[in-house]
């Protein structure tokens, strides 16, 4: 298998083999186009914060790049099981595998919570400022900050409120199927369907959407008229796998993260790959302003 990325790279969290670039200079330089950054027989989906990237390689266990912050090992295979996300502003979301998800600051400096009756839980995601989980059972949740209430999904009530878990109930009996996979970051959420449609919600008031019509409801997004097999959210960018095998981007490209030659892109854009003969996109995933694409023979 083999890790491409594109992005954001002051940490050099995009460079595995930690070399130093071909030029006088030992300032790192984002990658303007995906370029090949890890080989291994098995590579699994990459976790990116803001300073450094990890992924677990059949080879070596956990490859880290950039710089490391203090995150334990514990912790690094939560994440990267997608059992565990870190929100923007610090806080922490954790299954412990029993059907409860503690909550905590990674500082310390707040009280820990704990939800439960969510049932088993297959991932959880984070945005700037909350939290989204997906059970086994396809169930969407979500949770966070009320005045960012778009990103949660759904009505904030009283029986409700925005910071405890509530049911996403539009997703609910979908014609294509249960969820299976969530994806979020800045204020922005993403779900997939088992049948391959994609749904998305959030905003900011006062902040340009990286999607057309999006709201606090689950709205379908269309892209190429594909069907959507896997996708990745950034701060401000958006990438998807379709059924073709194509990497479609949208958004800002400030630090190279949509790998294309524009500084901003409206309207869904397929990304040029290069890739060996045999070789085919099997996943993709973003950081905060990274993308990554993962392709097998």
């Amino acid at each position: 298998m083999e890790l491409f990325a594109t992005g954001f790279n002051a940490w050099r969290q995009l460079q595995f083999d930690n070399k130093r670039d071909n030029d006088n200079s030992d300032e790192p330089r984002d990658l303007s186009s995906f370029q090949s950054i890890l080989k291994d027989d098995f590579i699994g989906c990459p976790c990116s914060l803001l300073s450094c990237t990890f992924v677990k390689t059949a080879s070596a266990g956990i490859r880290n790049a950039g710089f490391m912050e203090d995150i334990s090992e514990r912790l690094k295979e939560k994440l990267l099981s997608s059992t565990a996300a870190v929100a923007w502003n610090g806080t922490v979301a954790e299954y412990d595998g029993h059907g409860t998800i503690r909550q905590y600051s990674s500082t310390g400096t707040r009280e820990q919570q704990s939800f439960s009756g969510l049932g088993n839980i297959a991932q959880l995601a984070a945005y700037e400022t909350g939290f989204v989980a997906l059970s086994h059972g396809g169930h969407v949740w979500t949770w966070g900050d009320e005045r960012y209430s778009a990103c949660l999904g759904r009505p904030v009530t009283p029986s409700s409120p925005a910071e405890r878990p509530g049911l996403v109930e539009e997703l609910e009996d979908l014609p294509t199927g249960k969820i299976k996979k969530i994806s979020a970051a800045g204020y922005l959420v993403l779900a997939l369907t088992e049948g391959h449609d994609l749904y998305a919600w959030g905003g900011r008031p006062g902040q340009e959407s990286v999607l057309e019509d999006i709201s606090s409801s689950p709205t379908p997004v269309l892209v190429e008229e594909s069907d959507i097999f896997d996708c990745g959210v950034g701060e401000s960018h958006v990438i998807v796998l379709s059924s073709e095998g194509h990497v479609y981007v949208i958004g800002d490209n400030g630090n190279g993260q949509l790998g294309l030659p524009d500084s901003k892109v409206y309207s869904w854009t397929r990304v040029p790959l290069r890739l060996e003969a045999g070789q085919v996109v099997c996943g993709v995933e973003a950081g905060r302003s990274t993308s990554f694409i993962l392709a097998k023979y």
